[in-house]
């Protein structure tokens, strides 16, 4: 095939290596702004210059031919070639710049990095930087973001990790419900009181304890569970219970006295909690604008 007739196939290739990622004509359509009808006539315009049926379809899945299989992988890596040559006239730049897509979970950035977010705009007023608030884990790929910030002892494999900051969780109560109820001083001790947990599912009412080799599971109930540390937070500060927070969402209040620590000397298991950590795709030419937020965030926590 010539030239002329390639370039048009281009920007098909690259619909075909969305819709095959996405698993969806309606989801392409809407993440690159295009109707359904019109990805489906790409499709079927690649399909007729190949003169190969790429994909097979039915009203309920759609999966690839043997010759769309092998056609996807090369197609993926004009893709991946595509971004490259776009990172290495970024990396080149001496002004930071360009778009940056941030993907962290919601505590963290409302009670953490949003302050830090925003002066590194002040900072770098020339990127613009969109941020994706979830819990559930993001791809960096399919989702189509530069940096994910998450909390883990196992990083996402393939990606390049940086590690911001440490994390644990910690249990606490305010000092009016302890002078009510009783300072617990062993695990055992929990399931006689008032726990307020995540509610996301049953595994959120069975709180584990650590403490040298001894391990504890104790299940737990109470009169509230929400799956907002900041609501949480408040119940707790009002004496409605105890209840386990991360170590940043709960830190400045045992300082002032609105809290105070239960259990000590246990660790306690659990989600949210390990290495704070912000992880990017590996390549030969990093994007200025990951490189200097990556590193100005590290800075941030060190301070």
């Amino acid at each position: 095939m010539d030239t002329n007739r390639l370039i048009p196939l281009l920007s098909e290739m690259a619909i075909f290596v969305n819709v095959v990622e996405s698993g969806s004509f309606s989801k392409t359509a809407k993440k690159l702004g295009l109707s359904p009808s019109s990805v489906s006539r790409s499709i079927t315009r690649l399909e007729n210059a190949l003169e190969e049926k790429l994909l097979e379809r039915t009203t309920r899945q759609m999966r690839l031919s043997t010759t769309g299989q092998e056609v996807y992988s090369l197609c993926s890596d004009m893709m991946n070639s595509a971004k490259m040559a776009v990172s290495a006239a970024q990396a080149d730049k001496s002004e930071v710049s360009g778009s940056l897509r941030v993907a962290a979970p919601k505590a963290l950035s409302r009670q953490v990095l949003m302050p830090m977010i925003l002066d590194f705009i002040d900072a770098y007023p020339n990127v613009a930087l969109q941020l994706k608030v979830a819990d559930h884990y993001i791809d960096p790929i399919g989702d189509e973001v530069d940096v994910i910030i998450h909390i883990t002892d196992k990083p996402t494999e393939g990606l390049i990790a940086k590690t911001l900051d440490e994390c644990r969780l910690i249990m606490c109560a305010s000092p009016s419900y302890i002078e009510q109820h009783g300072m617990p001083i062993h695990p055992d001790d929990i399931a006689q009181h008032n726990c307020l947990c995540l509610g996301e599912n049953p595994r959120d009412r069975v709180w584990d304890f650590t403490h040298s080799l001894k391990k504890i599971s104790i299940n737990v109930s109470g009169s509230f569970a929400v799956n907002h540390s900041e609501i949480r937070r408040e119940a707790v500060i009002r004496g409605v219970g105890i209840s386990v927070f991360p170590e940043f969402a709960i830190r400045s209040y045992i300082d002032s006295g609105e809290v105070v620590e239960v259990l000590k000397d246990w660790h306690v298991g659990g989600n949210y909690q390990g290495r704070i950590i912000a992880q990017y795709a590996q390549s030969k030419f990093i994007p200025g604008q990951i490189k200097t937020f990556v590193e100005y965030l590290q800075q941030r926590f060190q301070a």
